[in-house]
């Protein structure tokens, strides 16, 4: 099939969603093939390789529980490899597994477009390091993908609102509670330009919190209601997941819900569970998401800046729970809800657009780090060429969409985002080994910063540099080997006597991609520094 358009991928912890830009300039969800518009990010693992992806898997995940992978978005780039199957002795990688989605979206969006899906964007968590990152685009790769960028989500929702909704300067909040990760975002949008002003998050709260306190609920009712004391065999289980879901979505419209449950004659009942039930059972995950709010509240507050709105996006953002407890504690604070479930695909769709303008030159006005200008750089020069000019032939295509009155108006659109954590390296400080941080959170990228330090010891060749990524601002801080991201290696040509100079530069590309540089001053001779991290191989 032709290659027609540029997709934008909203790859999610439990359902993930791609959407393309039309010839009309309109940005569509593709449906999969099963008919919804959003997959669930399931994976069942078949004993002859094959996998099988999304509502197939998801449906009977407690039944194959050994052979399916959940929740694969809290291992990318940290774990290198996990085993699965029967006495866990088969082996995969969360990288592999994410692949296995990615091929699940992009063929469900290339029959649905009669196209080719090739070049796309993926969207992260704003709370994601220069690891997952990494594995994320490898997983992209691994799946056939030609990934255009990395961006992440609360900057992806922003730009499909500030682009459709808002053409006035506004200071947003974007809350993302999806289905297993929780990002609260401050942003500055000025028509097509945005900018990341500060974020936080959890990786471990989202909408999948909400159904495991559910399903306690319904088990604790049951019990007792009938009496039942055993386990729950994996049959119920299963059923168990699907009715609580069921239900928490039918209490996002009414006051109460029913679960049925059924193991034998003796033991079956139908477990009514109002929506206050609920909510008081999980008041205290909304709570932690209320905190982590008020906790980017109170720096812009201190920065100055006023915060005109809250843009709600991520399918947990449905529940009444979410928008009551928002307005109670924030009150005056206007909401907008915004497409929750498609919204970071569809910006992620248009984040595509602009990098495809910024590969192409074509637009003079884009503001890029330079990074699409070597999308091609390893490739071999033919390749790199030809691969250009589809790009460019593909480009013709949107071209004449500017300004158009049928859809967005595409144009130049500019993103500047902030670093997430804040970037160190490990050093000694008064003698003892300390974290130095040389680039602060809330940096704004691309950035480049460069320190000269003495070498340690005698004769030196081989220079580990550890490096650490924190969600603080100290300037100085404690080892800790669970936020080293990698080493970087420094190869010295020849040996070096103790205080010898070393220059180093750590630099975080508008992707948020860390790279590394070394030079020894003493030869004046630049040294390769590649990082390397077990989670995602050589970066």
């Amino acid at each position: 099939m032709e290659e027609k358009y540029v997709f934008g991928i909203d790859l999610g912890t439990t359902y993930s969603c791609i959407s393309y830009l039309d010839e009309n300039g309109q940005v569509v969800v593709c449906p999969s093939i099963e008919g919804g518009t959003t997959t669930p990010s399931v994976v069942r693992l078949e004993d002859n390789g094959d996998a099988v992806v999304g509502e197939a898997a998801k449906n009977t995940a407690e039944i194959y529980a050994d052979r399916t992978i959940q929740f694969v978005k809290a291992r990318i780039g940290k774990d290198a490899s996990f085993n699965y199957g029967p006495d866990l002795s088969l082996t995969t990688t969360p990288i592999a597994v994410s692949a296995e989605i990615l091929k699940k979206l992009a063929n469900d969006a290339g029959n649905y477009t009669n196209s080719t899906v090739k070049r796309v964007v993926i969207t992260v968590p704003a709370y994601f390091g220069d690891p997952e990152k990494k594995a994320t685009q490898a997983a992209g790769i691994e799946a056939g993908l030609d990934v255009l960028g990395i961006v992440e989500e609360p900057t992806a929702a922003a730009l499909y609102y500030g682009v459709n909704k808002s053409q006035d300067e506004e200071n947003i909040i974007v809350f993302d509670l999806g289905g297993g990760t929780f990002d609260v975002t401050a942003m500055e949008c000025k028509g097509t330009s945005f900018k990341v002003i500060t974020t936080e998050g959890d990786h471990d709260l989202g909408g999948k919190n909400w159904d495991a306190a559910l399903i306690d609920l319904v088990k604790m009712k049951f019990e007792e209601e009938t009496g039942w004391d055993e386990e729950y065999d994996s049959d119920i289980e299963q059923e168990l997941v699907i009715n609580a879901e069921k239900a928490k979505i039918m209490l996002t419209g009414a006051e109460k819900a029913s679960v049925p449950v059924s193991i034998d004659r003796q033991h079956r009942a139908a477990i009514e569970i109002t929506r206050t039930e609920f909510e008081q059972c999980t008041a205290n995950l909304m709570d932690k998401a209320i905190s982590l709010t008020q906790k980017v509240l109170d720096r812009v507050s201190e920065r100055g800046i006023q915060i005109d709105k809250m843009l709600l996006v991520g399918g947990s953002t449905y529940m009444p729970q979410v928008k009551a407890a928002l307005e109670k504690a924030f009150p005056g604070m206007e909401l907008f809800i915004n497409e929750p479930n498609s919204a970071v695909s569809k910006g992620a769709t248009m984040y595509a657009y602009s990098r495809i303008i910024d590969i192409t030159g074509t637009d003079g006005n884009s503001d890029t780090d330079g990074s699409a200008d070597d999308h091609y750089a390893d490739l071999p020069p033919e390749e790199a060429a030809e691969q250009k000019k589809q790009v460019v032939e593909l480009f013709g295509r949107y071209e004449t969409l500017q300004n158009t009155e049928a859809g967005i108006t595409l144009g130049s659109i500019s993103i500047k985002t902030v670093a997430t954590k804040s970037l160190g390296l490990e050093v000694r400080y008064n003698g003892e080994p300390k974290v130095y941080n040389l680039i602060k959170k809330d940096t704004e990228l691309p950035v480049t910063h460069t320190e000269v330090f003495p070498t340690s010891d005698d004769g030196a060749k081989l220079i580990d540099l550890n490096i650490y990524q924190v969600n603080n601002y100290e300037e100085f801080y404690d080892i800790d080997e669970d936020l080293k991201i990698g080493t970087a290696m420094l190869k010295i040509h020849t040996e070096l006597p103790k205080g010898s100079p070393i220059e180093v530069t750590l630099s975080i590309s508008l992707d948020g991609m860390i790279h590394v540089r070394g030079v020894d001053l003493t030869h004046h001779c630049e040294i390769e520094a590649d990082i390397e991290n077990d989670a995602v191989g050589q970066a």
